[in-house]
């Protein structure tokens, strides 16, 4: 399991490795829909595009994606809060984190 750094800001960009691989991701806050939604490339091309994050909703989990097979993500809260996941409370020490895990480790669960 990877937890995955948090967005500086509403609209931010950074590269995440996992499985070995270099990933670009751009994480977006709707102001209007309140939800924060990714976009992640590979070597410029996208594997996604605007995916929502909801918690405890993966992303990936059983489904085919090109060039992105060896896991998925998913937000998680780290606390009892009844507050959803806003533009100020989603990274490893806050409210919520998206965290990576990998398709052995989904086996596990």
């Amino acid at each position: 399991m990877i937890k995955i750094p948090a967005p500086q800001g509403a609209f931010s960009s950074s590269k995440v490795a996992l499985a070995g691989v270099s990933y670009d991701f751009t994480f977006r806050y709707n102001s209007y829909a309140k939800i924060w939604q990714l976009d992640i490339h590979l070597n410029k091309t996208p594997v996604i595009l605007g995916e929502s994050l909801v918690p405890l909703s993966p992303l990936f989990y059983g489904e085919e994606i090109k060039g992105f097979n060896h896991g998925g993500l998913v937000l998680v809260s780290n606390v009892e809060t009844a507050e959803p996941c806003g533009l100020n409370n989603l990274g490893i020490d806050r409210d919520y984190t998206l965290i990576y895990i990998t398709n052995e480790e989904w086996a596990d669960v």
